[in-house]
This record gives structure tokens, sequence and C-alpha cells, in this order.
């Protein structure tokens, strides 16, 4: 049973993704004058992106993308730095400054988020080659910063305020359990990354493991949120 989850790992993550993101489209009018539509937009954006960073899928044997065979692109590890790593985390840095009532917080946390853009780039510049065939840990560590920062100031807000009565009823705050331990779980693996090889199959099961379990468990999180939240507004 295990081993046919794992098998069909990227099919199940997928199907979990466009589940929530239809969930989110089916509710949208309950969230439409809320800042909670932009997330809605978001989970539209993931599914997209990952059809499309699947297209590794049609290069190999004689795939219609086959003439990327032996280029740079013919990995997608840049393709979800940039699309994932980066702009996920941009992401939630302006959707959380969107949700947050401080205003001290919300310009830390935006001059983060153009530091982030900054130094990301930089890194990126000095490190093409690696950009290209693997992940930059320190461009995951970076994003980790921008989503533990986002989470905490959310957290402080509302520890300081009666919306710790209900938090329960709150899509920011399902958002912020999934996308912490989400990213916390993950980024450590960036480090490991650079030894990955299929040759390893211990090391290959335990990663296949832990991206379904984390992958899935946030995208269900994010339904359980949209079902049973209250729209909150500006």
């Amino acid at each position: 049973m295990i081993d046919l989850l794992i098998n069909n790992r990227g099919n199940i993550m997928l199907f979990v993704e466009i589940l929530a993101a239809v969930t989110g489209l089916l509710l949208y009018n309950k969230y439409k004058h809320t800042a909670a539509k932009y997330f809605i937009y978001f989970l539209v954006y993931t599914v997209i992106i990952v059809v499309l960073g699947r297209y590794t899928f049609y290069i190999k044997n004689d795939g219609i993308l086959s003439f990327l065979d032996g280029t740079v692109l013919e990995r997608n590890y840049w393709w979800y730095t940039l699309f994932w790593k980066i702009a996920a985390s941009t992401f939630f840095g302006f959707y959380y400054s969107k949700i947050l009532v401080n205003k001290v917080l919300k310009k830390i946390l935006k001059f983060s988020v153009f530091f982030f853009l900054f130094i990301s780039i930089v890194i990126i510049l000095f490190n093409l080659p690696l950009y290209f065939t693997n992940i930059i840990p320190s461009v995951s560590i970076l994003s980790a910063l921008i989503i533990f920062q986002c989470v905490f100031f959310y957290f402080l807000e509302i520890l300081q305020s009666d919306k710790i009565l209900s938090f329960y009823t709150s899509l920011n705050f399902y958002i912020s359990v999934a996308i912490l331990l989400f990213w916390l779980i993950k980024t450590p693996l960036s480090f490991f990354e650079p030894y990955y090889t299929k040759i390893d199959e211990d090391y290959v099961h335990l990663r296949s493991c832990i991206n379904l379990v984390i992958i899935s468990f946030m995208y269900i999180t994010y339904i359980i949120g949209l079902i049973v939240s209250k729209p909150e507004y500006d």
C-alpha cells in the first residue's frame, strides 16, 4: 500500500493541489471581499506552476520536449526555485502585509521581502550553474525566514488581540500552521539535495514519503480552513 502511494506520489500531490484550488474557487464568493481572495488566486497559480513544472516528463524517451535533453533546462530545479521558493515566499510576504494590522510590522515585512528578492537574485547570478542543476540552500533558507517572519508576526498579533478567542474560525490561522510546518520540514532537506541519487534507495524512499505527507497535509489543511473559516473583512 505504501509503495503504491509512493509510486503515485506525483499524481496524489497534484490531486490535493487541484482539490484545494477548486475548493477555493467554489468558495470564492465567500471570500471575494477579503484578503483571502488573493490566497485563492495563489492556489490556482500553484496548480499551474506544478503542471508546467512537469515538463521534464516530456524530455526523456524522445518526448515532445526531447530537444531540451542535454541543455540547462533538462531539469526543473530552476523552475521551482524561481516560481516556488522565491515567488511563493514573496506572495506570502505580500499576503501577510495585507492581513497584519500593526503598521510597524507591515513595514518590516515589506522591507524583508524586498531584501529577500534582491539577495536571492544576487545569489542566483553568482551560482548560475547550480541554479539549473540543483537546489540552492541559501535561497531555501532565506525563503524559510520570510515565511517564519510572516507567521511570527501573525501569531504575535492574534496573541495580543481578542482574535485568539476565535482563532479556529480564521482561514489565516490554518494557512499559517500549514506553511510553518511545510517550510520547517522541507527547508532542512535542501541541504541533502546535492547528495540525492536514485542509487541511494533509502534516501529516495524517505524523501518521497516526507514530500507526500507534508504536501498533502498542507493542502488538506488549506481545504479545511477554506470550508470552516469565516470571512475576515478588512
